[in-house]
């Protein structure tokens, strides 16, 4: 996984919280959720489910 990931932050400025999150499939059943507004908050894991599914 590369140290240098970008995403483009100006989608993480909208009203939707929704949007401030957002998932990196990074290969192999390896996701990083992370938090667009602070690059420094994530969280990698081999699970990832809809939230949605969770309600």
């Amino acid at each position: 996984m590369s140290t240098n990931a970008t995403d483009n932050t100006s989608d993480a400025t909208t009203d939707a919280p929704e949007r401030r999150y957002a998932e990196l499939h990074i290969g192999d059943d390896e996701f990083v959720i992370y938090d667009r507004e602070n690059h420094q908050a994530w969280i990698q894991s081999t699970v990832a489910l809809d939230v949605d599914e969770l309600r």
